[in-house]
């Protein structure tokens, strides 16, 4: 062992890009779902159309928790998501027609 410390945050200095100011936060939807009272919601911090960046924040509000995430972030979970509701339908078939309700896909 050393007897360095371990620092989480890099040290100041550098060429490191300060943080974009915080922002307000746009809301983009809050919806209950009326099968199951299920309350989400989604925000996103207040930019200017197409400059959205790493440094801001979707919050996502399911029930009583929240989950705030970088751009990036929100799209991996998204897609992790999309490929889990895949794989369910792949053991459970029958749910197609609940996927087809949530996602009010005409017949």
């Amino acid at each position: 062992m050393t007897d360095e410390s371990i620092v989480a945050e890099p040290e100041q200095g550098g060429s490191r890009t300060p943080p974009r100011p915080a922002a307000e936060m746009d809301n983009v939807i809050d919806m209950v779902w009326p099968e199951t009272g299920l309350q989400t919601g989604c925000r996103v911090s207040a930019r200017a159309k197409d400059t959205l960046g790493e440094d801001d924040v979707i919050e996502l509000d399911v029930d009583f928790v929240k989950l705030s995430l970088s751009p990036l972030e929100f799209i991996q979970l998204a897609s992790f998501l999309r490929m889990s509701v895949d794989g369910l339908l792949d053991r459970h078939p029958s749910l197609q027609r609940a996927v087809v309700n949530a996602f009010d896909i005409p017949d």
